[in-house]
């Protein structure tokens, strides 16, 4: 089950919905034990809904780094695309966001404070550890274009199991 699927979207917030869907749907083919057959489609009330560990996880990074970009890369005002590849496979999900947008510093990123209270916790700028302690794999290469690279396995109960 390797191909790459490839999405294109505005630079701003308001795309982000479309992006997530797509995320979330890929990430389930990786997660399901039941892929749904193209030939018998069905309706089903849940299709959008992320329940499985994993795919929480998948879209819950995705969905703050798209942030990252959308807000500090293009500072709001769009102006680019971002451009997303993601490959699903048998046992892990890869995905690339690129975008032309301003490159910063990673190492710039402040770190978690060692003990977190309501005084130490900051109000902004966990987007990145909360995206990383989600991935088995999280990278950024500073542009243009910037380049981030996510990458979650499902555990290998799961795999070993045929999935749950």
């Amino acid at each position: 089950m390797v191909a790459t699927i490839r999405l294109s979207v505005p630079g701003t917030l308001r795309y982000r919905p479309i992006a997530v869907r797509v995320v979330a749907e890929a990430a389930r083919l990786v997660s399901s034990s039941s892929p749904r057959d193209p030939k018998n489609p069905t309706i089903d009330p849940l299709a959008h809904d992320v329940r499985h560990p994993f795919d929480t996880a998948v879209v819950s990074a995705f969905m703050e780094i798209f942030n990252n970009v959308a807000i500090h890369a293009y500072q709001r005002k769009g102006g680019g695309m971002i451009e997303i590849e993601i490959t699903p496979s048998k046992d892990a999900i890869v995905i690339e966001v690129k975008d032309d947008g301003r490159p910063f510093d990673i190492e710039d990123v402040a770190p978690i404070p060692d003990e977190l209270d309501d005084e130490s916790l900051p109000e902004g700028g966990m987007g990145i550890h909360i995206a990383k302690t989600m991935l088995d794999e999280m990278t950024y290469e500073p542009g243009p274009p910037n380049l981030w690279r996510l990458c979650k396995r499902l555990p290998v109960t799961l795999v070993a199991a045929g999935r749950s």
